[in-house]
């Protein structure tokens, strides 16, 4: 009976040695990521590849994502949320941003899910107009809007809505 030997990337097997190196790596990789963020903390830029540089962001926080999900007809569906906005003359830091947001449309009920961490549930405001639900909060720290489009018109007394930790869920009651 011989031994397997784990082999080096040149021969094309992946084994142990191999998992521990590439653990290294992105070991190495997050810690120059986190001095790299650190210096461009204190210098009050970030850049974002081929866009330009960043100024201001000592008294405005820059938060940007997307969420990635899959539509039940196997498509892919993209959705970007924070306060920084592509523009022609390059990203904007925006004062306001909008949060993330799920929608389930079912059979007689629909569900928006928010998430908007650092606000009380006093500074909601929830309303609805028409086809359209307008979300919005304001604190002296932050500040959120989202209008989210549904499939069909509702009224404002078939919302329900409320916010724990820093999640707002809204259900609507159709008739």
């Amino acid at each position: 009976m011989t031994k397997k030997r784990d082999k080096d990337e040149t021969t094309g097997e992946f084994g142990f040695s191999g998992l521990l190196k590439g653990l290294g790596n992105l070991i190495e990789t997050a810690a120059a990521f986190a001095e790299k963020s650190q210096d461009l903390k204190k210098s009050g830029e970030i850049n974002f590849g081929n866009f330009d540089k960043i100024k201001g962001l000592k008294d405005i926080k820059g938060v940007y994502g997307i969420n990635v999900r899959t539509l039940k007809d196997g498509r892919p569906f993209v959705q970007s949320f924070g306060n920084i906005k592509k523009t022609s003359d390059g990203p904007v830091v925006e004062e306001v941003r909008e949060p993330i947001i799920d929608l389930f449309e079912e059979k007689g009920t629909t569900q928006i899910i928010a998430e908007m961490p650092g606000i009380d549930q006093t500074d909601i405001v929830v309303e609805a107009h028409d086809d359209i639900i307008n979300i919005s909060a304001c604190t002296n720290l932050r500040k959120y809007q989202k209008e989210v489009l549904l499939s069909r018109a509702v009224k404002e007394k078939d919302l329900e809505w409320s916010y724990k930790n820093g999640v707002l869920v809204i259900n609507i009651n159709r008739k």
